[in-house]
């Protein structure tokens, strides 16, 4: 059934196409006059509702903008009908200048101030008339923080990847807690007014401290322990070592042969190997190794053991995914079976049941077996209770 629209109808419609009318002041185009159609009642509707419809009408134009009064003017379209004879009904309803905009929405003084800061804005950075065209919203989102924005945007364009943590920034006016909570809008500036060698394009989004990393400053890095299973090659007479990601990458250790290793004390008595050390502790955190280009480099050789469950076999496929040549250890099917009495059970909630495009045949084999509970129900087999006898037997089996 068709009706006419209401003054309050008119206005919420209105309002609707605020960022429409921002974008429009913006780029000098015409957001006005606004049109917006009225729905056709069929001659049977206008019959039966004859009554309604003439209330509607008159509720309209109680509404419609006057001499003193602005607001909307209402169009008519002539009707004849057979029964009722010619009926005049709103065609469209038009919405003709920004003070009759202003007024139906309530908005006068947000534009005012949106033009305000707009300005100071473009006075200050033309080049983020783009931002402001794309989303003009931000413009009042953050009307009492862009002289903040602003001056951090300046700042880094004068030091450029600075490699100091956020809190040493020193930006009068600005803290430390005010860059950290407006992480989203000042990368969407950054991008748009620092130089291209200033940002690393390869990192997107803000997870895993990715503005710090786009834009080269310092962030609290994720720890790589590691210990050295070669009493010669240990550094300045450490072997268990941890220290942050981007001295890890830059590491250059005296081993050819590396292991890695889900479970924590698994690496902690992990026996001594010549030339060797095991990395430990990281679990799904296993996606920073990811830039430490010397683990894929041809001399060296890369173990992974981790659990026999459907969430070990995913991390093995996942660091496989960054080094193809990586090896499993002890991740077999006679390894599983040889355990049989000491199975424990997968919680439903970290099984992991997509496809692993990057396990071997037989170690897919096995992680479709375990997937589908065709051995048992959830069957899992954590590392630390395979016997310490059977991993210094498949140490000394690796070629």
């Amino acid at each position: 059934m068709s009706r006419l629209p209401s003054p309050a109808e008119i206005r919420k419609k209105a309002r609707q196409k605020w960022p429409a009318f921002l974008r429009a002041h913006l780029t000098g185009e015409a957001a006005l006059p606004l049109v917006l159609p009225v729905a056709r009642l069929a001659g049977r509707e206008l019959r039966e509702r004859f009554e309604a419809v003439r209330r509607q009408v008159a509720g309209l134009r109680d509404g419609e903008k006057t001499a003193t009064r602005p607001g909307y003017r209402i169009e008519f379209r002539q009707v004849n009908h057979r029964q009722l004879g010619p009926q005049e009904l709103p065609a469209r309803i038009v919405i003709e200048t920004e003070n009759d905009y202003l007024a139906l929405t309530g908005r006068d003084r947000d534009f005012a101030r949106f033009k305000q800061v707009a300005a100071c804005i473009l006075h200050h950075e033309p080049l983020l008339r783009e931002l402001l065209v794309r989303r003009p919203g931000v413009v009042l989102e953050f009307a009492e923080s862009w002289p903040r924005l602003l001056a951090v945007a300046s700042w880094l364009r004068q030091h450029p990847r600075p490699g100091c943590y956020i809190r040493e920034m020193d930006i009068a006016g600005v803290d430390s807690k005010f860059v950290e909570g407006h992480r989203a809008i000042l990368a969407e500036i950054l991008n748009i007014l620092l130089p291209p060698p200033a940002i690393d394009d390869s990192v997107r989004g803000l997870a895993r401290h990715g503005f710090e990393r786009r834009f080269g400053l310092a962030w609290d890095q994720p720890l790589i322990r590691f210990r050295i299973l070669d009493p010669r090659a240990a550094l300045a007479g450490l072997r268990d070592i941890s220290i942050p990601l981007s001295d890890f990458r830059r590491l250059q250790p005296a081993c050819s042969r590396i292991f890695i290793t889900e479970n924590k004390i698994s690496g902690l008595s992990f026996p001594d190997q010549p030339d060797a050390l095991v990395i430990f502790g990281l679990g799904y955190g296993i996606r920073s190794l990811k830039e430490v280009a010397w683990l894929g480099a041809r001399q060296t050789s890369l173990f992974y053991w981790g659990d026999i469950d459907t969430h070990g076999f995913a991390i093995l496929s996942q660091l496989r995914g960054y080094f193809p040549r990586v090896r499993s250890l002890l991740m077999d099917r006679e390894t599983l079976l040889a355990h049989r009495r000491l199975w424990g059970r997968e919680e439903d909630s970290k099984r992991h049941l997509d496809p692993l495009p990057h396990l071997e045949k037989e170690e897919n084999s096995l992680y479709l077996d375990l997937r589908d509970n065709r051995l048992g129900d959830n069957i899992r087999l954590e590392q630390e209770r395979i016997r310490f006898s059977v991993l210094q037997q498949a140490l000394d089996t690796i070629d």
